[in-house]
């Protein structure tokens, strides 16, 4: 996830719950980990009042389960809230955040 002169990296096979921010110079921190561990999932962010949100959707549990639930994280606060989940399961899809709007594309229907 883009954030002005940093990226935010969410979970991933090793690192399941971990949210960190990079820059060109490497690690900046460490942001609240999320509720759901996930791999092969979709992130991306839109505002809200100014502030940005962080949103995961989908993806692997570790134990590769396919995984149809969505988290927010509003930038700034100290804990990933459940959100409405996905219509049904899905892991490796595309996603873009445009026009303050996060778009899923394709993906794995329940399992890859």
């Amino acid at each position: 996830i883009a954030d002005k002169d940093s990226t935010i990296i969410t979970g991933g096979e090793y690192t399941m719950k971990v949210v960190a921010r990079y820059n060109l110079q490497g690690h900046v921190e460490n942001l609240p980990e999320m509720t759901q561990g996930r791999m092969i999932h979709g992130c991306g962010s839109y505002y809200s009042g100014g502030t940005m949100v962080l949103v995961v959707a989908g993806g692997l549990d570790d134990d590769s389960n396919p995984l149809s639930s969505t988290e927010q994280l509003t930038m700034g606060g100290t804990a990933w809230t459940t959100a409405k989940s996905l219509p049904w399961t899905l892991s490796g899809m595309a996603t873009v955040s445009m026009n303050n709007q996060i778009y899923i594309l394709g993906g794995w229907y329940n399992n890859i």
